[in-house]
């Protein structure tokens, strides 16, 4: 899976100590009889926030204490004076005298207290504490005196604390009265839970986005983000000044011709054509006059026709079907026959004032 993990692959990787594993150093026996009565939780949050949770979780039982370091420790320390309970087994430096063997397997009550009340025997495994003279309470001894269980008051909490780290787990939480110890023990407050250490274990719940990924996932990733900006660089980067951008060649007159021509077709603006060739050809004629606003086409071509070449009456017939009055408008191909000869026409007033300007 690319996001989290099941608990049965938890189960399977899981180190002694853990709730998740099913091996005989596991406390998912003793978590399992807690979750029945909805009375358990697992902790995968730093130590931290254990403040936050306090309304919820009342107990907290550290099974891997060898793998804390101070600093959490001290959190766990200021948790439990504010009035909250903390279970405890193996061995940590707090702790003076350190561990040491011992071939009895049981251990028996040493002192009056509510934990120990009808507890004759408890299966044990190998660790004691180192001395005798503790100055805590000893809850369970084994025959010989050694302690195996103390506990003491820290603020408004309390600690116990196992020497031996082996009668909560799964090999021998059903032996002897080990099971009545525990719950005798892990007795939270009404509605609040005993938190079962995780953290420690390796088990962290994912507190921001990249946690939520997997190891091998979070690396693609990296490797990805690293492709990606060796990618830009290498489009980005520049060798030498840049080089300007070469000027693109001009387009011709007829290019531009050649487009309106189309657009106008598309467009099916024939009128708009015979109107500008009708506006154009009468200004020029206008300009051989001096006017043509307000002359017919018949007074435009009698006083024009002789100075454009052309014959009256053809100069005439040429205004009319100019005229963006008429009726019906000309065709396609009567309009591009009209547009070549107001062209033709064009070119000789051109010509024709050519003439002039020689001849003067």
């Amino acid at each position: 899976m690319l996001f989290g993990q099941t608990n049965a692959g938890k189960g399977a990787t899981a180190p002694p100590g853990s709730s998740y594993g099913y091996t005989k150093e596991s406390l998912s026996g003793i978590y399992a009889v807690l979750e029945s009565q909805g009375a358990a939780r697992r902790w995968e949050l730093p130590m931290d926030r254990l403040h936050e949770e306090s309304n919820q979780v009342d107990q907290l039982v550290i099974w891997s204490i060898d793998a804390m370091p101070p600093s959490d420790w001290e959190q766990v320390r200021n948790w439990v004076a504010d009035g909250h309970t903390a279970m405890i087994g193996g061995y940590f430096a707090d702790l003076y005298g350190g561990l040491t063997p011992s071939d009895s397997t049981q251990a028996r009550s040493a002192a009056a207290h509510p934990v120990t009340n009808g507890i004759e025997a408890v299966a044990v495994g190998p660790d004691r504490f180192g001395l005798q003279d503790l100055d805590r309470l000893t809850l369970i001894q084994d025959d010989a005196g050694n302690p195996v269980l103390i506990t003491w008051a820290l603020g408004k909490g309390r600690f116990y604390w196992s020497a031996d780290a082996a009668w909560l787990t799964n090999e021998k939480i059903a032996e002897a009265q080990n099971l009545d110890l525990a719950l005798a023990l892990l007795r939270p407050a009404p509605g609040k839970l005993v938190a079962f250490d995780e953290y420690h274990h390796g088990f962290q719940a994912a507190s921001q986005w990249w946690q939520i990924l997997r190891g091998p996932l979070q690396w693609f990733l990296v490797l990805l983000a690293l492709a990606t900006a060796l990618l830009f660089w290498t489009y980005g980067v520049q060798f030498g000044a840049p080089r300007p951008t070469p000027p693109g060649p001009p387009r011709a007159a007829v290019e531009y011709v050649y487009s309106m021509s189309q657009l106008y077709r598309r467009a099916q603006a024939r009128q708009v054509v015979l109107q500008s060739l009708y506006r154009s050809l009468t200004v020029s004629l206008g300009r051989l006059m001096g006017g043509a606003r307000g002359h017919s086409h018949g007074e435009i071509a009698g006083r024009t026709a002789a100075q454009v070449g052309m014959e009256p009456a053809a100069l005439q017939s040429l205004l009319d079907r100019l005229s963006p009055d008429q009726m019906i408008p000309p065709s396609e191909a009567e309009l591009i026959k009209l547009a070549r000869e107001t062209e033709e026409l064009q070119r000789r007033m051109q010509n024709a004032g050519f003439r002039d300007q020689r001849d003067a």
